[in-house]
């Protein structure tokens, strides 16, 4: 349980808990990586996913919670829970979402992250 793929599941989540979301991107995803989002929008890139990363960052007014499960780790793929409650700027409402996120490597890096949640 120590392979390549845990390191590198393992080091998302310790960056991504310490709010390194876009360092996390920056040298964990392939340059061709695929963002798939839980309302079907893709986006192809690390440049086009840091960009989207980057604007949704900006626009927090304020984390009142962040929790993210350990990593859990098959084949190829690892999948990982966010839980968070944000408070966007201009909305008086916190909002809240528990998602989790599949991650497909390939060559030790991040080539596809597809999200799972309501909205």
């Amino acid at each position: 349980m120590n392979g390549p793929i845990h390191q590198l599941a393992q080091q998302l989540v310790t960056l991504c808990r310490d709010w390194k979301f876009l360092e996390a991107q920056s040298t964990l995803l392939h340059e061709e990586a695929v963002n798939i989002e839980a309302d079907g929008r893709i986006t192809r890139g690390q440049a086009a996913i840091m960009a989207k990363e980057k604007a949704f960052l900006e626009n927090i007014e304020t984390i009142h919670l962040l929790e993210i499960s350990d990593p859990v780790v098959a084949d190829g793929f690892f999948a990982v829970q966010f839980h968070s409650e944000l408070t966007i700027k201009g909305m008086t409402e916190r909002r809240s979402r528990n998602e989790i996120i599949v991650y497909e490597v390939q060559d030790n890096k991040i080539i596809r992250e597809q999200f799972f949640y309501r909205f």
